[in-house]
């Protein structure tokens, strides 16, 4: 209960230094943006996708084999090869928003960028997972 009063004072101290610096219009925007419920989404959003990315098997398993950037074998993984994980996770999702993006947009150029900016960021992310894989194959 105590953690919980320490972070919202220190949100509401945080919002009301943005409300006299930024204004109140744009105060509003940045409200919206980063309301409670927005943080908790984006909190449990890192924390699923660094689940994901493998952080409990590099924790359990991964410590003893600290001098290897990328372990070869597929039973264990390092703590760098979490990380890399999760960046190529990371920039994967950021393509498929963009894409997400591109599809609600309305006009003739916006959408089609955003799909194709996505596209080419969802590749990107993809390359560097296969990657990762090649090198604990082989």
């Amino acid at each position: 209960m105590a953690i919980k009063k320490r972070f919202l004072g220190f949100y509401y101290i945080v919002l009301e230094r943005m409300k006299q610096l930024t204004g109140k219009k744009r105060f509003i925007r940045l409200y919206n943006i980063f309301s409670m419920k927005r943080l908790i989404e984006i909190a449990y959003m890192i924390a699923l996708l660094v689940l994901f990315a493998g952080i409990i098997n590099a924790l359990l398993e991964g410590q003893a084999y600290s001098g290897y950037i990328i372990i070869p074998s597929f039973r264990i993984q390092s703590p760098i090869e979490t990380s890399l994980n999760f960046l190529a996770i990371m920039i994967g999702t950021l393509g498929i928003y963009l894409m997400h993006l591109g599809g609600r947009k309305t006009g003739k150029t916006a959408p089609s960028l955003y799909v194709v900016s996505g596209l080419t960021i969802l590749i990107i992310g993809v390359l560097i997972w296969l990657f990762i894989i090649g090198e604990k194959a082989g």
